[in-house]
């Protein structure tokens, strides 16, 4: 903290320091300006004396005296306005507002270092808080990791377990790792072989599909679902849609989402579906 306050003065002090320069530099910029109009004025004066003086040494006759005195006289107004111009650009006299500036600058300036200042702390913060979401990834895939290998173990003892092998695919299925996706359809297939009648074996199956970018394979899966007499309907136009939108079917893709918000308008996947239904209409 007290080296936070160090800075702080510091800061203060450089603002005084930077402001107060220019400051300077803007009344010594008015004085140039203001002498250089005045000396411009002096010498359009002194010229129209030496059209006076001229005059009254004959050298110059009534035509040519008029035309030089206007041109005098022209300049001399000129030169006396920018006079008036630039005393009417002084600076204002110093009532303390360029200090406060100088302070008000500061306090700035501070503020942005007391958040700069803060930010190793918030560094550490998020690399903390990244470090504990790491920690509890690696824990939740070691969890993973062990149920599969509990479930391998039961399935073991008790392949024709339809609930085991369920369990096993979900266990693949919550994974990220490349060879998890064909490991899952490869015990869902077990399953179906298994009870034939398990919709819910049909839908994570096409899911992994699509989530593996494979939608030849999806639309196989899709079709051997619809020949099942338990399918529903509505999952049959939801995964319909999402293949044809991934196999860049449009149309297919919004006559099955209609179908879907037609079966199920208040579904909670439906304001999704709509929203994939809008896009694909667009395309």
């Amino acid at each position: 903290m007290p080296d936070l306050l160090i800075v702080l003065i510091a800061l203060v002090a450089a603002a005084l320091a930077v402001l107060a320069p220019l400051r300077g530099r803007a009344q010594l910029r008015f004085d140039d300006e203001r002498e250089a109009s005045e000396l411009r004025h002096r010498v359009a004066l002194e010229a129209l004396r030496d059209v006076e003086a001229d005059r009254r040494s004959g050298s110059l006759d009534d035509a040519s005296y008029a035309a030089q005195l206007a041109e005098a006289e022209v300049r001399a107004a000129e030169t006396r306005v920018a006079i008036e111009r630039t005393h009417a650009r002084a600076p204002e006299p110093d009532d303390g507002r360029p200090r406060r500036a100088a302070v008000l600058a500061a306090g700035v300036i501070g503020a942005l270092l007391v958040g700069a200042w803060a930010l190793p702390a918030s560094g550490v913060a998020n690399r903390t808080m990244t470090n504990q979401a790491l920690a509890a990834a690696e824990a939740a895939e070691n969890a993973r990791q062990d149920r599969i290998r509990q479930l391998t173990e039961e399935l073991t003892a008790t392949p024709d377990d339809p609930d085991v092998l369920s369990d096993l695919a979900d266990a693949f299925l919550a994974g990220a790792d490349g060879d998890d996706l064909p490991r899952a359809v490869f015990v869902l297939q077990a399953l179906l072989a298994v009870d034939p009648e398990r919709p819910d074996a049909y839908e994570r199956m096409i899911s992994a599909y699509l989530r593996a970018g494979d939608t030849e394979n999806a639309r196989a899966a899709h079709a051997a679902f619809a020949d099942l007499g338990s399918a529903d309907p509505i999952e049959l136009a939801f995964l319909d849609g999402l293949i044809a939108r991934a196999d860049g079917d449009v149309a297919r893709a919004v006559t099955a989402f209609d179908r879907f918000l037609e079966l199920a308008p208040d579904d909670p996947r439906a304001e999704m579906i709509r929203g994939l239904r809008d896009e694909a209409a667009e395309d």
